[in-house]
């Protein structure tokens, strides 16, 4: 984490070191689990002497470990609520109605494309402990949302005791074709603008160069960590993997060295090789023939046999067996397709499998929850300029769903039995998202229906 005051970081030769600094010792971690990601493991590197088996099995294990708990958390999208509010007043008590925040803000995000994004950066989070989003205007003057990936930003925070985000900059690089270099760029944006710095090869430090508002009201970069060490889910365990890979790939090379039996000759050592060849000759005729005709003469009495590796395949596997267990284990992801998830189970069941993915989840909520409420503050403070309202973004409640296959049947049930006990609207919230969304406009569509079926005409409460 960088802790500086934004003047600091607005010094042309203080940024420079900066990003010399972040490149350095950074994306090179951040690129080496993409890599894993992209299941271009250690493995793949491995080099062996001329002539023996180099099987290279890499295995996607960081693939899986990431999609599986970025879906599970944010498989289904975040609800953005604006629940109404009961105010005292003197004729009693009023309903105070939000339907028209909640109506632009929810219109605002899904332009945005807002359920893509909030997944893509929880998937970039699960990746690489950590994800960003930028808020800009386009020329048409309209908010725009994009995902940024580890590597295009450095997030510098506050040396005070809040650690609040004092400034974010933003890289990139404009090549040719063919892949050279024009200049290098870095946009350092703080609470009012985004000042521009350039730097070309020819040139030791980036040099600034220009400065507009972004007329957002804080730093327009949202930072969203995995956890509170901003590490990759699978980050920690890349060590095991990476000894499955190893194991898995010299199992395959016992099995090519067993399929590729030598047959060994005794006694005809002086017949192939000839008897007036001294040692050294004698030795690469041998391994000559060894290596293309798979055969061996040796020198002792008249016999022949196939020699043969033996392997320990019981020892072998129980190894490969820890390795995978405990992969899973630690990284608290199911292996979905293990034999202790088949047959009939039960939902409590299954949520008891899953207990150690619904407790990485509630990390990632945790540390995702900041980050949401600074949006949707930036995104309200647009809605307030461009509509010329007063809307508070504290008022907005985020609801999130785990990605979990469940008993519609049971949920239901459940509901059910919250008969006079709850709420209308707390009994349809209930239900299941596949049933009812909006628990709020489902009361609504039960009131006008019964409304209709009654013959009187309906009006809302907040219209009375």
């Amino acid at each position: 984490m960088y802790r500086f005051h934004a003047e600091q970081v607005r010094d042309e030769k203080f940024l420079t070191e900066l990003i010399k600094k972040f490149k350095s010792n950074d994306i090179p971690r951040f690129q080496k689990l993409q890599d894993y990601y992209k299941v271009q493991t250690e493995i793949l590197q491995r080099v062996m002497e001329s002539g023996k088996p180099n099987n290279k099995l890499a295995h996607g294990f960081a693939r899986y470990i990431a999609n599986m708990a970025t879906s599970y958390f944010m498989g289904r999208p975040i609800k953005y609520e604006v629940p109404n509010e009961t105010l005292p007043g003197e004729d009693g008590e009023k309903e105070l109605d939000n339907s028209e925040y909640k109506k632009i803000l929810n219109k605002e995000l899904q332009e945005n494309y807002i359920n893509k994004l909030n997944y893509d950066v929880a998937k970039e989070c699960s990746k690489k402990g950590i994800g960003h989003y930028l808020l800009f205007i386009d020329e048409e003057g309209r908010l725009r949302i994009k995902k940024c990936n580890a590597e295009e930003i450095i997030p510098v925070y506050s040396p005070k005791l809040g650690e609040f985000l004092e400034c974010a900059v933003r890289l990139w690089e404009d090549r040719k074709l063919d892949g050279t270099l024009i200049a290098e760029y870095a946009a350092v944006y703080d609470k009012k603008y985004i000042r521009y710095y350039r730097r070309r090869p020819v040139c030791m430090r980036y040099q600034y160069y220009m400065r507009e508002p972004h007329m957002l009201g804080d730093v327009p970069v949202i930072v969203n960590w995995n956890n509170e060490e901003q590490m990759g889910d699978y980050e920690p365990h890349i060590s095991l993997g990476d000894g499955y890979d190893k194991a898995q790939s010299d199992t395959g090379n016992d099995m090519e060295y067993f399929s590729d039996a030598y047959l060994c000759i005794a006694g005809a050592s002086e017949m192939v090789y000839g008897a007036g060849l001294d040692d050294d000759d004698k030795s690469k005729s041998a391994a000559a023939t060894l290596r293309q005709e798979k055969v061996l003469y040796l020198d002792e009495q008249g016999q022949a046999q196939w020699l043969t590796k033996n392997v320990n395949d019981a020892a072998s596997e129980n190894y490969k067996n820890r390795l995978y267990n405990d992969l899973f284990f630690f990284a608290q992801v199911p292996a979905l397709s293990d034999e202790s998830f088949s047959g009939n189970l039960s939902g409590v069941a299954i949520k008891y499998k899953l207990i150690g993915l619904e407790e990485l989840a509630i990390m990632k909520q945790n540390a995702m929850d900041a980050s949401q409420k600074k949006l949707v503050s930036l995104v309200t403070d647009y809605i307030n300029l461009k509509y010329n309202k007063n809307f508070d973004s504290q008022k907005v409640v985020l609801k999130y769903e785990r990605n979990l296959i469940t008993n519609d049947t049971e949920l239901i049930d459940n509901a059910t039995k919250l008969e006079s006990i709850t709420s209308r609207e707390t009994q349809l919230s209930a239900l299941p998202s596949s049933i009812v969304q909006d628990a709020g406009e489902e009361l609504n569509r039960i009131q006008k229906e019964a409304a209709k079926a009654e013959g009187i005409p309906f009006i809302k409460d907040e219209e009375i």
